[in-house]
């Protein structure tokens, strides 16, 4: 009895490999995107963070180049937050992108693996039918030498 060798194993090991690897692509897309989450949540108490000390410098006092100062802290923040979400626009673009890819490539395996089930199960019956039918031909071959032996 051959064992069972399925034709298309190195297609379904490149398909799972592709997969893998588009997968591990989302989620180093995903990582960025919430490290871009991360810096906007960030910057956002600073800016906070920069009206306060602002506040509690002008109670104390301060001279005009230091107050001149915390208007162009805020506008660099504000731009680096266009900036940052202008970045989380296009990783979100590139993580859907990415998504339908790994379901296209989800897809292709499906067949292939599916084309394996079958072909499995073909074989599972020839193996089963060739077992049945030499079983059968032994029993037949046991009753005509105990036949044989009860005729003498």
């Amino acid at each position: 009895m051959k064992l069972y060798k399925f034709r298309l194993q190195p297609v379904l090991k490149v398909r799972k490999f592709k997969e893998e690897a588009c997968r591990m692509e989302l989620g180093e897309l995903l990582n960025e995107l919430n490290r871009i989450e991360s810096q906007l949540k960030h910057d956002r108490l600073e800016i906070d963070n920069y009206y306060e000390i602002q506040e509690k410098a002008l109670v104390n006092g301060m001279t005009g180049g230091q107050l001149q100062a915390f208007p162009m802290l805020v506008a660099g923040k504000n731009r680096n937050i266009e900036l940052l979400l202008n970045a989380k626009k296009n990783q979100e673009e590139r993580i859907e992108d990415k998504k339908r890819e790994l379901a296209v490539l989800r897809g292709e395996l499906k067949v292939i693996e599916n084309l394996r089930e079958k072909d499995y199960l073909e074989y599972r019956k020839a193996t089963n039918k060739e077992i049945d039918q030499k079983v059968e031909e032994q029993t037949q071959l046991w009753l005509q030498q105990d036949d044989k032996k009860g005729d003498l």
